[in-house]
Formats: C-alpha cells, sequence, structure tokens
C-alpha cells in the first residue's frame, strides 16, 4: 500500500489505514503555513467522561491526529450488569476507565462488544477480563480472525516506527530537511505531534495483549441488561470485512464503530459500496444520540450525510478512473478533495493533515481496487 507524498523526507510516518497503523512511506503536510494556527492538544492517554443518555456513558479519546490513539469507549449500565462497546488499547487508560466505570456503577460488566478488529478498539479487552473475569466478549467472525491475525502485526509496526521517530527529532532539532530545506510550519507541528504521542503511546501498547471475542455475532443478537435490551447489529462488509453497531432502543443511542470516525473517515480496510449501504441503515434507526468510533458525541444525522457525500463521491471517481483505463497513479492524481477537505477540517491545520494523511491516498487505492473488482472480477481482500 502506497501513500501520498507528504514530505521532503525518505521517511516513515504513520498513516492510518486500519484502526491503528500502518506505517507507510511518509507523505507532504499540505496545510499552508501562514494560513492556520495549531490548537492545543489533550495527551493521548486522556480522555473524557460523557453522559449520553441515561444509564450510557462514553470515554471519549482525542481525536485522531497521529495515528498513536485509541477508539471510544461506551458503557450501557442496565438493572444486572453493564454491557461495554469496544476498550482501547491502552492498558493504562483502559484501567481508568474500569475506575471511572466503577464510580457509575456497582454492577459488573457481563458484556464486551467489539464493533471490529481495529487493534485501538479491542486491546483493552483483557483489561475487562482480568477485571471481571465472567465476562462475554462478543464480535463478528471477521472481528475475532483480524484481531488473532493482525495484532502481531501491530505490534511489529509499533517497533518499526522506532527509526523513524528518530529521523522526526533529528530534523525537528535543526529545523530543517535533509536537504537544507527549512521546515514549514505545518512540518514543525505535525512532526512534533507525531514524535510527542509516539513517546507516549509506545511504552504503553506494547503491554497490551489480545483477547478476542468468544461469542460470535454475524447477523443481529440482542442482550438484556434487566428491563433495558441492547442491539447488537452486523450487516456484514462496511469499515472492515465484519462491522458491529450497538442500538440501545429506550435511549435511541447509536454506537457506530468506524463506520462513523471524526475527523475523518478511515478506509484502508473498507469496501466502499458495503460502506454507504450501512451508513443508510444507520439513518434508518432514527438515533437521539450518535457515538462515534473517534470524535465527540454526535446529536444529529449532519456528519453521517457529510461521510456519505464523500464515500459516494469517492467512489464515483474510482468507477469512472477504471472506466477511463487510469493505472491508480493516474487517478490519485486525478480525484480531487478540494471542495470536501474544509468541510472536514474547519481550516483546522491539524484536521486538514489528517483528512490527507489518513483518508486520500487509502480511499482513493481501496475504492480503485473496489472498481476494479466490479470490472475485472478482482477483489481486494482486507479483514
Amino acid at each position: 500500500m502506497r501513500p501520498a507524498p507528504r514530505c521532503s523526507l525518505p521517511l516513515r510516518r504513520p498513516a492510518r489505514s486500519w484502526g491503528g497503523l500502518l506505517l507507510l512511506a511518509a507523505g507532504l503536510h499540505s496545510a499552508p503555513a501562514s494560513a492556520q494556527q495549531p490548537r492545543q492538544l489533550e495527551s493521548v492517554l486522556s480522555f473524557k467522561t460523557v453522559k449520553v443518555a441515561d444509564g450510557i456513558y462514553a470515554f471519549i479519546t482525542p481525536e485522531e491526529r497521529s495515528g498513536f490513539q485509541a477508539g471510544n469507549s461506551i458503557a450501557v449500565i442496565g438493572d444486572d450488569g453493564v454491557l461495554v462497546i469496544d476498550t482501547g488499547n491502552l492498558p493504562s487508560s483502559t484501567r481508568r476507565q474500569i475506575a471511572e466505570l466503577r464510580k457509575l456503577t456497582s454492577l459488573p460488566v457481563r458484556y464486551v462488544v467489539n464493533t471490529h478488529w481495529h487493534p485501538d478498539h479491542n486491546l483493552g479487552n483483557a483489561e475487562y477480563r482480568a477485571a471481571f473475569p465472567g465476562v462475554t466478549i462478543v464480535g463478528t467472525t471477521a472481528t475475532r480472525d483480524g484481531i488473532i491475525a493482525r495484532v502481531p502485526v501491530y505490534f511489529g509496526q509499533m517497533k518499526g516506527f522506532l527509526p523513524t521517530d528518530s529521523v522526526l527529532r533529528l530534523r525537528l532539532s535543526t529545523g530543517k530537511t535533509r536537504d537544507g530545506t527549512p521546515l514549514s510550519e505545518a512540518q514543525r507541528v505535525m512532526w512534533r505531534i507525531d514524535v510527542d504521542d509516539f513517546a507516549e503511546f509506545y511504552p504503553e501498547v506494547l503491554t497490551a495483549k489480545a483477547e478476542p471475542p468468544t461469542l460470535l455475532v454475524d447477523d443481529s443478537l440482542t442482550l438484556t441488561l434487566g428491563r433495558r435490551e441492547v442491539k447488537v447489529i452486523s450487516l456484514g462488509r462496511g469499515n472492515t470485512a465484519g462491522d458491529s453497531f450497538v442500538y440501545v432502543p429506550d435511549a435511541k443511542a447509536l454506537i457506530t464503530g468506524d463506520l462513523l470516525t471524526m475527523p475523518c473517515p478511515f478506509p484502508g480496510t473498507a469496501f466502499f459500496g458495503d460502506w454507504v449501504r450501512d451508513l443508510d441503515y444507520l439513518k434508518r434507526l432514527d438515533a437521539a444520540v450518535i457515538v462515534p468510533g473517534h470524535g465527540d458525541v454526535q446529536h444529529d444525522y449532519q456528519y453521517l450525510d457529510l461521510v456519505r457525500e464523500l464515500l459516494v463521491y469517492t467512489r464515483a471517481q474510482a468507477r469512472a478512473a477504471v472506466k477511463d483505463g487510469l493505472g491508480f497513479d493516474e487517478a490519485l492524481k486525478r480525484v480531487s478533495f478540494a471542495d470536501f477537505i474544509p468541510r472536514f477540517s474547519g481550516g483546522d491545520l491539524v484536521r486538514t493533515d489528517a483528512f490527507n494523511s489518513f483518508y486520500v491516498f487509502a480511499a482513493v487505492q481501496r475504492a480503485y481496487d473496489e472498481a476494479r473488482y466490479l470490472a475485472e472480477g478482482f477483489l481486494p481482500r482486507a479483514p
């Protein structure tokens, strides 16, 4: 998998093509140095506890900016137990979330639901197993298989970033690229975020261990917490080969996993046609409150509509490129996201970089491969 160019350094920087990291050759920070000012960012180890509805609390992690982060986690409290959706990937943060949960209720966690296999959503499973030995971990077959197959690769990629980290620190200390060009403001800001986040993240994530689901649900399941019902639903492929989402009817609360993420979609293992179908299904639920896999709680479908528009556009552009006989590199050059970037970033330097880093290359590649499958019979495989 090849990224769009990001900088003049021949280094490797994380790009989020599946919920942790794929360490790819680095590219260009395109935000103009004079146009944007960086904002204050929280530690990647931090989270905020948000009441979503009566008896539903979300542990909202910092918005994705470097790839060295955890996904959101959500607790649904019933009459006789608790169900937790996704568990993060930083063990100390997960333990602090468990401590927060124990302040909210004395009831045990009976279920953990993993929405998909990306490690930043499930490497905290073992912490819940240690705290609540009787917990049942729920997920799709694809989620279980992805966790088993990909977590060892994920840890290897963490270690593989160490040389890049050293190069970034050197360039930041000199203020210049390897050829002597002064670093732009965007490079200084984003590379500083990379090294700072990695310094906090790396020693933490290596202490995590995989704990895959034991109860497999490949269609739908209603779990009861006393009088409270929690619906776990999988439509099949979407952001991965087997996503789940959760709906709590009495609160009209929807927990999407990475079918919906902020500040942009993360498409590196996605199937675009199925993903759009999934978003359409989510909208028919008419939820009053929506918790994405990353980002703040939503109270309407405005952001989901924007994501759907982007996915449909990307898919259409990729199909047109294949129909016109373009190779991938030509297609990547032709597809422009200039109209979408400000709508997702609001002009913020970090969010602009996130869109360019985490969406552009991976989205065009996945949509292009999907279009080739329709034209030529080739289907890309991704857990």
